[in-house]
């Protein structure tokens, strides 16, 4: 309360002085002085010896028609604050507890108090700002916040969680080196008169870098240079790690497209790239020979010839891309995913590719799973599993429909379960094919279903709910709340359990662990035994 009389007080006078401020709200001058100094960090005001002012002219008359109809002290309270930003920044609601720390219960009850004064709504799965005067008090306050703390000549990009920045090249900066300056680092030398920063300091490795330069780019040429440097390092990058990095951003939906931008496919934002003949012409300067996917017709005809090599009948299944563009899902893909269930048939159908043209990159005899190439035509072929993934019996029956190229009998799986192989995958690419299966209809259930199928029901189970997280987070698809409170169960039941095998004997270390909270990793630890 009052935190809030300080605020509300400063807001009424614009300028007064500290002991005319700690008289009003009945506070010492040591407190005053403590509550002056948050509104400062918070960019709300300036101290000029024993005076406090709100920050400039501007600001006062818009916090003055905030303060017309919300109550200061809670929407500036440290979490409403956080949130509020969330909801700038259009965050799922997983997402914002991931930025705050907040457990699903203390944000259910900070969002209903948010709610309830009309500030922040819900839309499609979705935090939003209901007000347009807090909206800009909020992107007015994160920049200010921002401004404090870098230099005067740098030109701030993006405030989040961090903050990306570009000074002069050769100006002396804090923070780590990041964007276009990082990707030197990785043989991407790209020419600029800025040098570009991310603050604070952090590890920035070629995925950061990536997600850092789509942060500070300004036009579609730039854009186009950091898919670029996407398609030189796809080979070496983290799938897992790039998404990571990119949650919580407003270029989430960018990256999740940039594997598809670069094979020439239509995506959701081209237009904010350049043309693809131009991408491939500024990827061969890069010494990036970037090749469209190839149609169906030339997937269609190294099958045929694939099928009449062989010796005898071979059944496998198709997943991934070339399902998905069997179906009408997508219009071409660059791998052409198959799987096989025996060894035998692994055996027959490496030898026929081998035959039709097909050559392995690696030297070594493939065992498990094999990628083969004839110029821009690539089969990745499978023996009974995929990223860890069991193909099941259960999966198979759903491969209603077959197609046969010769003695080759390609089985299609169904869109649920290509949906789960996506899921669990973790690439980006396969994250932005999942937003396509769900966007043309999706059973929900196979995905639970074949997570528990597996022999980690909870990894699998863990792996599909970040997986889900990041499409509503990208794409507002929310599936069910049932679906995604089943796999969370399995998931904290299988990080509970991981934890435990790491030496963690209490409830309060497996919680700081896992991150979980600590009433829910007891209640599991009981129910599991571990206790």
């Amino acid at each position: 309360m009052k935190r809030g009389c300080f605020i509300e007080e400063l807001v009424e006078r614009g300028v007064a002085r500290l002991e005319e401020l700690a008289a009003a709200c009945g506070v010492s001058r040591s407190h005053a002085y403590r509550l002056a100094a948050r509104l400062e960090a918070l960019g709300l005001a300036v101290r000029e010896g024993g005076v406090v002012r709100v920050a400039d002219p501007e600001l006062l008359q818009l916090l003055k028609r905030v303060k017309s109809k919300f109550s200061l002290a809670e929407l500036l309270a440290p979490k409403a604050l956080e949130l509020l930003e969330c909801a700038a920044d259009r965050l799922t609601l997983e997402a914002a507890a991931a930025r705050t720390g907040l457990s699903r219960s203390g944000l259910s009850s900070r969002l209903a108090r948010l709610r309830g004064l009309g500030a922040v709504k819900v839309e499609g799965g979705r935090l939003a700002i209901a007000d347009p005067d807090v909206a800009e008090l909020v992107e007015r306050l994160r920049a200010r916040r921002a401004a404090l703390i870098v230099e005067p000549y740098a030109e701030i990009l993006y405030a989040g969680r961090y903050i990306v920045k570009r000074v002069p090249a050769g100006a002396p900066a804090r923070g780590a080196p990041t964007g276009f300056t990082a990707l030197r680092r990785f043989s991407i030398d790209i020419a600029s008169g800025y040098d570009y920063y991310v603050q604070p300091e952090g590890e920035v490795g070629p995925e950061e870098a990536i997600v850092h330069a789509l942060l500070a780019a300004r036009s579609r040429y730039e854009r186009t240079l950091a898919a670029v440097a996407y398609a030189k390092l796809s080979k070496t990058l983290n799938p897992a790690k790039l998404v990571a990095a990119a949650r919580g951003t407003p270029v989430l939906a960018l990256v999740l497209e940039l594997g598809d931008y670069a094979s020439g496919l239509p995506t959701e934002h081209s237009d904010l790239f350049l043309p693809w003949d131009e991408f491939r012409q500024l990827a061969r300067l890069y010494g990036v020979e970037a090749k469209p996917a190839p149609p169906l017709a030339k997937v269609t005809e190294a099958l045929a010839e694939a099928g009449r090599l062989l010796t005898e009948r071979v059944e496998c299944y198709a997943l991934g891309g070339l399902a998905l563009v069997l179906e009408g899902v997508k219009e071409a893909t660059r791998d052409v995913d198959l799987a096989v269930l025996d060894e035998r048939s692994f055996k027959l159908l490496l030898s026929a590719l081998r035959s039709a043209g097909f050559e392995l990159p690696a030297e070594a005899e493939p065992k498990g799973a094999a990628v083969l190439e004839r110029g821009d035509v690539r089969v990745d072929l499978f023996l009974a599993e995929v990223a860890g993934a069991r193909i099941t019996e259960a999966m198979a029956k759903r491969a209603a429909r077959s197609i046969a190229y010769g003695r080759l009998v390609v089985k299609v799986l169904s869109l649920g379960d290509v949906a789960f192989l996506k899921a669990v995958s973790g690439r980006e690419r396969d994250l932005e094919d999942l937003a396509r299966i769900a966007r043309r209809g999706l059973d929900w259930r196979v995905l639970l279903e074949d997570a528990l199928s597996q022999e980690e029901p909870g990894r699998f189970a863990l792996a599909v709910l970040q997986a889900l997280e990041a499409l509503e987070e990208a794409h507002g698809i929310a599936p069910p709340r049932r679906l995604k409170s089943r796999l969370r169960r399995e998931a904290a039941a299988h990080l509970v359990k991981k934890a435990v095998e790491e030496g963690c004997g209490s409830p309060e270390e497996v919680s700081a662990l896992t991150g979980l909270p600590l009433g829910e990793v007891r209640k599991l630890m009981r129910e599991m035994g571990l206790t």
